[in-house]
């Protein structure tokens, strides 16, 4: 808005019921989301100027125009707002940088015999989910100790059915074997999933005890062997209990939340407990301006955060929310139960809440140094690029495969933040598009395709065009990427590449900029930073184009069998998880595949066996 007499009157236009607004800037750049139980009184606060902090005041002055959304409940609108601000990431809001998602156990029972594994993503399968847990360690650690105590499959369905003997797992005590009969029996395979499941829902004290009992029984019958397989079960389940910090065996389901904050930088530390146990940690770094209040911060955070992940009964905390009955009963509204928010003040919860409080200072402090350290990573090498615009991004360029098969390009990211692993993109390079094994044509194909016009213009938008690309390529690749960002009218982006000197010794690896040669020391801080960039990207791209290639192989065999297109061949693998299976599988077998006719079964049949 160009003054504070426009603004008044599209405010006075706003409706007095409850809802969610954006602030759109003049170039329908959304600035900011928020909520109000009543638009209009909300809006209204925005007039008053003298008023406001620096950063509303910088708002206020680039509103063009006022979107709302009429709700029925402020609850509703604390959600819609929670959902509007993850998905359009506005400059103004208060955003979460973390959004993997948490890894879950999950017991399938989609079979006779259930079979365990590490989830992550919407709980679809039939089965049962333990979790989360905050960190793959902290449930790989546990995933370990169950199978070793447990004895349950981590087989795909697939390969356990077409199993004829057991396989290394059951060698090294790690499966019981339920692949081949004469292992165990499915009554006692699905009593060691009911003790697992135990051990998971927080009777550790009972299955420990019924453990004792058996090896004690076993030691009276002199069978020893027996008696020390059970007794070796009770130390790994003492071991993931001994592993904990702090207990919470008192409280069933309960998750810590501390905040810590310095200036412009926060960090919110997640302790989860469940049934007893401590299911690790996870760091957020939130962000936001200097002027936010703390328990702002700390609001948006558990209002996004439990959104997504649904909360336990219990969450004790470092802070108090202003806003904690709505928030109560909109989380409650959605999930049908209470979960408590609770500031501690006394006794074992204070000690957890401090405990929590340490760790979320220390990795504030990590997290501000690992910062201060890329600022001045990016600070250096602008003063050894001799730029003048400050670089705040720089996009690295790589591309991978085999004899010009399943060709894939990389980009990978680095800002003030470290390694922006959300931005990383993996470009599908065609065939029919390159050219096999024409390096040139795959690079000038990559940075077409990131540097299109309407990429060009989202990235505008965002503000997030780089100061600085990286080739891994020599001078060719260096003058083809140049050429191209004069044609895209995107001179300001320097470029540079880096490609391997005699013997491919990294010591000898050369670089060029501003086309010459050797300008950086090989012994300076900026020369290692790029090779850095160079092999990130190489991992990246190479990873891809593995990931690209085991895919292929996986169907290729099965591609010069007429009727048989992608679709049927994915059924086929997904029925019998490999094609050495499908080759030894008789027509009658393949016949019983969904979309696989009684005629094509037999063809796929006699290409493999005439």
């Amino acid at each position: 808005m160009k003054n504070l007499n426009n603004l008044k009157k599209i405010v006075s236009q706003q409706p007095t019921s409850a809802g969610i607004y954006k602030m759109i800037n003049a170039k329908d750049k959304i600035l900011y989301v928020g909520k109000a139980k009543n638009i209009q009184n909300r809006l209204r606060s925005y007039l008053n100027h003298n008023n406001l902090s620096n950063r509303i005041k910088r708002l206020v002055t680039q509103v063009n125009k006022i979107d709302v959304v009429i709700t029925e409940t402020e609850k509703e609108a604390l959600l819609l707002e929670a959902n509007l601000i993850k998905k359009l990431k506005p400059q103004f809001n208060i955003l979460l940088r973390d959004d993997k998602s948490f890894p879950y156990i999950f017991i399938n029972y989609e079979h006779d015999y259930p079979q365990i594994s590490k989830h992550r993503g919407k709980q679809k399968s039939i089965g049962k989910y333990y979790g989360p847990f905050a960190t793959i360690s902290s449930l790989d650690h546990t995933l370990k100790i169950l199978q070793k105590v447990f004895l349950l499959r981590s087989c795909e369905d697939t390969i356990f059915e077409n199993r004829s003997k057991p396989c290394l797992l059951y060698q090294i005590e790690r499966c019981s074997g339920p692949c081949v009969d004469y292992t165990i029996n499915k009554k006692d395979y699905l009593d060691s999933v009911k003790s697992a499941e135990d051990f998971l829902s927080g009777k550790q004290s009972n299955l420990q005890q019924e453990l004792s009992s058996k090896m004690n029984t076993e030691s009276k019958k002199l069978n020893f062997e027996k008696a020390g397989s059970y007794r070796d079960k009770i130390v790994a389940l003492t071991q993931i209990q001994s592993q904990q910090n702090i207990n919470l065996q008192d409280i069933k389901d309960t998750d810590v939340i501390s905040i810590s904050r310095q200036g412009n930088k926060s960090c919110v530390q997640v302790f989860i407990y469940r049934s007893g146990q401590n299911w690790g940690n996870r760091s957020f770094f939130p962000k936001h301006s200097n002027e936010e209040e703390t328990s702002e911060i700390l609001e948006r955070f558990i209002v996004d955060f439990y959104t997504k992940y649904t909360p336990p009964k219990n969450v004790l905390m470092n802070k108090n929310l202003k806003d904690q009955k709505l928030i109560t009963n909109s989380l409650r509204s959605i999930y049908g139960f209470r979960t408590n928010f609770v500031v501690p003040k006394q006794g074992k919860k204070l000690d957890i809440v401090t405990y929590a409080k340490k760790n979320s200072n220390l990795s504030l402090q990590a997290h501000i140094t690992q910062s201060m350290n890329n600022k001045q990573t990016l600070k250096t090498l602008q003063s050894v690029l001799d730029i003048k615009k400050n670089i705040k991004r720089i996009e690295a360029y790589d591309n991978s495969h085999l004899s010009g098969k399943n060709a894939v390009g990389a980009m990978v990211v680095f800002s003030e933040e470290g390694f922006n692993k959300k931005a990383y993109r993996k470009f599908n390079i065609n065939q029919d598009e390159v050219k096999s094994s024409d390096d040139y044509g795959m690079m000038s194909h990559i940075l077409n395709r990131r540097f299109s016009k309407e990429a060009i213009n989202d990235q505008k938008k965002h503000n997030n065009l780089p100061e600085v690309i990286l080739i891994d390529g020599g001078k060719g690749h260096y003058d083809l990427a140049k050429t191209i960002l004069k044609d895209k009218k995107l001179k300001d982006i320097k470029v540079i590449s880096i490609y391997k000197g005699e013997n491919r010794k990294s010591t000898l690896d050369q670089i060029i900029y501003n086309d010459q040669k050797g300008f950086i020391k090989k012994d300076s801080p900026s020369y290692f930073f790029i090779q850095r960039l160079r092999d990130e990207s190489h991992r990246f791209a190479l990873g891809a184009h593995k990931a690209k290639r085991k895919k292929d192989m996986k169907s290729s065999e099965l591609e010069p069998i007429s009727g048989l297109g992608r679709y049927r061949r994915k059924l086929l693998l997904n029925h019998f998880g490999s094609i050495a299976n499908i080759k030894s599988a008789s027509s009658q077998d393949l016949s019983k595949v969904k979309g696989i006719s009684k005629l094509l079964s037999e063809k796929i049949y006699d290409y493999f066996n005439n």
